[in-house]
């Protein structure tokens, strides 16, 4: 029993020390593998730090604190060598601004126009010149790049210089006693930008080493106008010409319809042009040569400057229309006008009611206006394309007609009993549209619809009296019944005093602000014309 004990007991023994060989063995194998995986790290990195040192002189990566440029290094014409990045940095910045004040003269048609590098835009680039000479193993030099601010040059030669260009100018056409007249244009001489821009940057490069003025020359051409006589000469047929009337009693009215037309008249539209009327004739202001008329505000009749003014966009628009241009923009009044059909006026009113159009062919138009013997009339002269087998006319269709609304009745205590006087009359509104029809040799071939138009109606507005009137015969009689008999004294002389009563004042209501002008109605006259927004 204790023999067969000895012997487990060895056998165990001897397991443990294998057992422990084996553990040793692992472990040592790990520290091996660890060991190896450290020294591969450090391999890889030492490699990454080898590669970096010998990165090119483009992307240097310096240690500023302990570095020093190389004896014999340049950056241009300044010593670096033996100073650290700091050092050279404040050398080279107190370089380039010397530089950048280095004066250049650029000779502009024969006008010399003087600034500084820095004023047209050059830059130098410090950084990178100040890198590069950190990194150089021997002596040398480096040239310092440089930019150009485009924005700077571009405001140099457009603002400095462009006051000694010639422009070009476009030929000139009027009209007087029935002829067109021409004034030849002139062809214009200009800098080109782009040409002038290369020869500044060659003349710094070749002569800034010097230090003194850079003188450089602007690149001149010829520049055409862009409509020439030739164009013009074509603008000689009448394309369309429209008028209405007026009553020049109407003296301030008559006025405003003078002073707008002498704005319009005489007016070259170039193709592709859009002409606005409320640029023409604004400001509706006394300093602008208008006078107050009749207009129309919220349905009533007003008085406002600039009245009247909408006939003459009216008598435009069909001229315009007449000459088949474009129309861009054309609203109605709010009622209809007097001195054309529904559907064919066109407002002017604030900023919000204009009329526009444009120039769609490919010749200038030229616009002629007249006002005589109460008559407005506008022709619009260009370059006639259409054949004369085609004619066109216009025809206003009324959709609807819209009763006026039940009188306005304003009570004026000031004014008897029976008294009665009509303010403004009643307007009948209106739906119309307003079509363009096409002949061809005389017989309707096409109908366009051109505008649709809505007017409204407004009712009549009358004042009346409501003062009570007294009877003065019943008021006589009962004086003479009630008061006593008075004793005769012949040395009293009794004079009786009539009492005269005073007229009643008549008190008219405060008109509101104008908002468009109209022409207003003739005495014979049982409706008013209707208007809508603007001067009419």
């Amino acid at each position: 029993m204790t023999e067969y004990s000895y012997r487990q007991r060895s056998k165990a023994r001897a397991y443990q020390r294998r057992r422990r060989q084996v553990i040793i063995s692992m472990v040592l194998i790990s520290i091996l593998v660890v060991a190896g995986i450290i020294a591969l790290v450090v391999h890889l990195i030492s490699k990454d730090k080898n590669d970096d040192s010998k990165a090119p002189a483009d992307n240097p990566v310096v240690n500023e604190e302990q570095s020093l440029i190389e004896d014999g290094v340049f950056i241009d014409s300044i010593a670096v060598g033996g100073m650290d990045h700091a050092l050279a940095t404040t050398a080279v910045d107190e370089y380039v601004t010397k530089q950048g004040n280095i004066p250049i003269t650029l000779d502009v048609n024969g006008n010399m126009v003087t600034t500084t590098l820095a004023g047209i835009g050059f830059v130098w680039d410090v950084e990178a010149g100040v890198s590069a000479a950190m990194v150089m193993e021997e002596a040398g030099t480096v040239n310092l790049s440089y930019d150009i601010n485009q924005d700077a040059l571009d405001a140099f030669l457009n603002d400095e210089c462009k006051q000694y260009t010639v422009k070009p100018k476009n030929a000139k056409l009027t009209r007087s006693n029935g002829e067109f007249i021409i004034k030849r244009g002139r062809v214009g001489i200009v800098i080109d930008n782009e040409a002038t821009k290369e020869a500044i940057v060659a003349a710094v490069s070749a002569q800034i080493s010097t230090g003194t003025t850079v003188n450089a020359a602007a690149v001149m051409v010829e520049k055409n106008p862009k409509y020439t006589s030739e164009d013009m000469v074509r603008c000689k047929d009448e394309l369309g010409k429209f008028s209405t009337t007026f009553q020049e009693s109407q003296i301030e009215r008559s006025a405003n319809l003078r002073n707008a037309v002498q704005f319009i008249d005489g007016t070259v539209l170039y193709p592709e042009d859009t002409f606005s009327v409320a640029d023409a004739i604004y400001p509706l202001s006394a300093d602008n040569g208008y006078k107050e008329a009749p207009s129309y505000a919220d349905g009533q009749v007003v008085e406002s400057l600039g009245g009247g003014v909408c006939q003459v966009s009216t008598t435009l628009y069909n001229a315009v229309l007449k000459s088949e241009l474009e129309i861009v923009e054309r609203l109605p009044h709010s009622m209809v006008v007097s001195y054309v059909e529904p559907s064919m006026d066109a407002a002017i009113a604030g900023d919000y009611k204009d009329l526009k159009f444009k120039n769609n062919t490919d010749t200038p138009i030229y616009i002629q206006g007249a006002v005589s013997s109460g008559v407005v009339t506008f022709t619009v002269y260009g370059h006639e394309t259409r054949p004369s087998s085609r004619t066109i006319e216009f025809e206003s269709v009324i959709l609807e007609t819209i009763e006026p609304g039940k009188d306005v009745v304003t009570k004026d205590p000031t004014k008897p009993k029976g008294y009665e006087k009509v303010t403004q009359s009643a307007h009948v509104g209106y739906v119309a549209n307003l079509y363009k029809i096409i002949y061809e040799n005389g017989a309707e071939v096409a109908r366009e619809k051109i505008n649709y138009s809505k007017y409204n109606a407004e009712p009549k507005y009358v004042t009346k009296g409501t003062k009570k009137v007294k009877d003065k015969k019943k008021d006589k009689d009962k004086v003479e019944k009630t008061e006593p008999p008075i004793e005769e004294n012949e040395n009293e002389v009794a004079t009786e005093v009539p009492v005269v009563p005073l007229p009643p004042v008549e008190v008219t209501p405060e008109p509101p602000v104008a908002t468009e002008s109209v022409q207003p109605p003739t005495e014979q006259a049982t409706e008013a014309p209707v208007v809508s927004d603007g001067a009419v």
